[in-house]
């Protein structure tokens, strides 16, 4: 193996200096090339075919061997396998996903941030341009606020539900609150005093600060019409409010209806399900 990746690098280096090559030949060395290639020899030698190739407008080969060129600074090879935001570890392997592999599932809120709890936007367009000179997207699609508005086409549970957004389904986990999970005390009940307010309706969606949870779900304040479905829920005593840092925006609204809800006994309160003395998560 290492004989022949030491001939496809001087044939790669006379390509230089000759300036042709026949397409059987490149796409033998595009097959040569490969992730498990590089993770062999490094990427020095790889980033020399990669740049041979390209000189001599070798396109097909040169994005063959695309993915297996690193591009981050300490040489990680990162993959496009399917991860969620919340498995990943850096910025960079972020970026990688969207930019390199595509994945647009890193950008839920298409603002050409991946994973917002891992990137910041001051970060995204330097990193980004490490690889392989990729420009980061342009800016949100719509002003801070403004929301997005979709068909409710499934409700999972009390705080959860699928929407229908650009015509991809897409997972809303509501903010501020949170109801019974399953098998606990209360959670059909929950469950269904959401699908009360939302199941088959017109929903606007506005997000807070964070806009994306580790789970890649998009963290939002729901509205059918003017009525804020989360705050229903709390004053209804079906859901306990739970503070997200650095999401906020109606923390002390929301305390004060759980606290009338608890005292009326509404909803799940009877149940000593929300009785955990937390107001954090």
């Amino acid at each position: 193996m290492l004989l022949r990746l030491t001939t496809v690098f001087i044939v790669c280096l006379c390509l230089a200096a000759c300036g042709a090559i026949a397409d059987e030949v490149a796409e033998d060395i595009a097959a040569d090339v490969s992730e498990e290639v590089a993770k062999q020899v490094g990427t020095a030698v790889v980033d020399g075919v990669a740049t041979a190739l390209a000189a001599h407008a070798l396109a097909p080969a040169a994005q063959s061997i695309a993915p297996a060129v690193s591009a981050a600074s300490d040489s990680t090879v990162f993959n496009c396998e399917s991860k969620t935001c919340g498995k990943m570890e850096t910025c960079e392997e972020a970026v990688y996903k969207l930019y390199v592999c595509g994945d647009n599932a890193r950008d839920s809120d298409n603002d050409g941030i991946p994973c917002e709890s891992l990137c910041k936007g001051t970060d995204v367009p330097a990193i980004a341009t490490s690889y392989a000179g990729i420009a980061p997207t342009a800016i949100p699609t719509s002003p801070p606020g403004a929301g997005e508005t979709g068909l409710v086409t499934r409700v999972i549970d009390g705080d959860t539900i699928d929407v229908l957004l650009d015509g991809q389904n897409t997972r809303i986990r509501y903010l501020q609150m949170n109801t019974p999970e399953r098998n606990e005390p209360c959670y059909r009940e929950a469950t269904s005093a959401n699908n009360d307010l939302v199941a088959g309706k017109i929903v606007r969606l506005v997000a807070d600060v964070e806009l994306v949870d580790p789970y890649d779900r998009l963290l939002r304040y729901v509205y059918v019409d003017d009525v804020l479905v989360n705050r229903v829920l709390v004053e209804q005593g079906y859901a306990e409010v739970v503070l997200y840092p650095p999401n906020d925006a109606h923390y002390e609204e929301f305390r004060a209806l759980e606290a009338e809800a608890a005292a009326a006994g509404r909803g799940c309160h009877p149940t000593g399900i929300f009785d955990d003395d937390s107001w954090r998560r």
